[in-house]
């Protein structure tokens, strides 16, 4: 959860303006000012305790029991967890990674996701079987449920299907093949487990309680969801002393009139949303406007705005897609999944911030990797963009992408 809801979460939320640094170093990283040191941690969370290491032992431990529920639940996670860190870094170490290559090579960025996608074929399948007992209540999001895990295995195929379709078009198919078997309502979404304990809160409560001035709400955010009256404002911020949400800019100092977190996000106990129904949908619309079907991708929108409380859109062609993109980037609230979104499509036309000319398309390796493995570029080495993410030169309306 801190991996997926930690500084990575807060970054993303900077780069995409749903939030704003406005203090110390979240100023000089809401301005793309970031080093190899700063996100080093969560890259070594992804493979070290809790993450690919542990996730293999588990898958070992399951197949010498012949629990194919304990096991394919564990693949998911494999999938999600290597999925999301080739979409931060691209080219990462998967093949010989936790497998006794002491220096292991980066495998490509479109290897990783099909590894992934082929890790997700086989939880699926383990998940289908049903044999095993699983972990039961040990599983806090789930509840060792399968089904409810084979929902969400389908869903992580589509997601990971989009994040390789600006280069291979015809993944648009198969994001929409998945969806339609993923995450079939709101019972099945996959959120962060935490509780009123100091040490499990929330990772953005505990942010915040230790560093209340480094973040504001984002203008860009909140301009955009008052001036469509959108009845998430409150849910995601808090009004001002005047009774009014205001975003800042990116790097403005915090001012008293700038809105924080809502109470509900900044809860101790509050479960943020990681993969869930809505972000399915908007996923299903997607797929279905770039394969051709406007009416069912209507459809799949629409029944996100309605869960919002906001009416019908009627659109069609690129203004649909823009349509259903904006709405991804609002529900994806806090969410690093809006960051990967932004650098597909464009959606929304963000002007960076402060004087650069462009938002980063990712950050650096972390230096304790580099530090001992010889495979990884020194910074200056490293692309500005992954290599499934080219920038793009226009927006699905055929604006001209200013941001990338």
């Amino acid at each position: 959860f801190i991996q997926l809801t930690g500084s990575l979460s807060r970054m993303t939320s900077m780069w995409t303006q749903q939030m704003a640094g406005t203090d110390r170093q979240y100023i000089q990283q809401a301005l793309y000012d970031i080093t190899e040191d700063d996100f080093s941690d969560e890259w070594n969370d992804f493979y070290g305790g809790g993450g690919l290491r542990d996730l293999r032992a588990i898958q070992e431990q399951a197949t010498e029991a012949n629990d194919l529920v304990y096991r394919g639940i564990a693949q998911a996670w494999e999938g999600l967890v290597m999925g999301m860190a080739a979409s931060i870094w691209g080219d990462i170490p998967y093949s010989e990674a936790v497998a006794g290559v002491d220096q292991p090579a980066l495998d490509p960025q479109l290897q990783v996701y099909d590894s992934v996608q082929a890790v997700l074929d086989r939880a699926i399948a383990d998940l289908t079987a049903a044999q095993g007992t699983g972990p039961g209540p040990s599983d806090f999001v789930y509840g060792g449920d399968p089904q409810l895990w084979l929902g969400l295995a389908h869903t992580l195929k589509a997601r990971f299907y989009l994040h390789t379709a600006e280069v291979t078009p015809g993944n648009y198919a198969l994001a929409l093949a998945e969806a339609q078997l993923g995450i079939a309502d709101s019972a099945g979404d996959f959120k962060s487990v935490h509780s009123e304990s100091a040490t499990e809160a929330n990772i953005w409560h505990q942010f915040f309680r230790d560093r209340d001035s480094y973040m504001r709400a984002g203008k860009t955010l909140v301009d955009t969801m008052v001036a469509r009256n959108d009845p998430r404002l409150s849910n995601y911020f808090r009004t001002n002393q005047a009774g009014e949400f205001e975003g800042a800019e990116q790097g403005e100092p915090q001012t008293a009139t700038h809105s924080l977190p809502s109470v509900l996000r900044l809860n101790p106990a509050y479960s943020q949303p990681l993969v869930t129904w809505s972000e399915n949908q908007l996923i299903l619309a997607e797929a279905a406007a770039q394969t051709g079907n406007d009416a069912l991708a209507r459809q799949s929108l629409n029944a996100v705005r309605a869960g919002a409380g906001l009416g019908p859109i009627g659109t069609s062609g690129g203004q649909l897609i823009h349509d259903i993109m904006i709405e991804k980037w609002i529900t994806l609230f806090q969410n690093i999944e809006a960051y990967n979104d932004y650098k597909r499509t464009c959606v929304p036309n963000l002007a960076p911030a402060g004087t650069a000319t462009e938002i980063p398309g990712r950050p650096f390796y972390a230096f304790s990797e580099r530090n001992t493995n010889p495979n990884i570029p020194a910074p200056e080495a490293q692309a500005a963009r992954n290599p499934n993410d080219p920038p793009n030169a226009t927006t699905p309306t055929g604006q001209q992408c200013i941001g990338q």
